[in-house]
């Protein structure tokens, strides 16, 4: 089931806290949904570098064309 995000209530963030891998009686299921949300808040800081990087990059290029 997919949880539809929207910007007026809960962040990505918010809703992947409120996820407890520990209350899944599946230990299995329960770990492999730690796996996961641990991927995802890898992924998310990745992400944030590289939009801070090429958020740079453009005010560099930006500069070198003397805008």
């Amino acid at each position: 089931m997919r949880q539809k995000l929207d910007s007026s209530k809960k962040s990505a963030e918010e809703i992947l806290q409120t996820i407890e891998p520990k209350g899944i009686a599946d230990q299995s299921m329960g770990r492999t949904v730690e796996i996961l949300l641990n991927l995802i808040e890898q992924l998310q800081t990745e992400i944030k570098e590289i939009r801070a990087e090429n958020q740079q990059l453009k005010d560099e290029n930006k500069r070198v064309k003397g805008e």
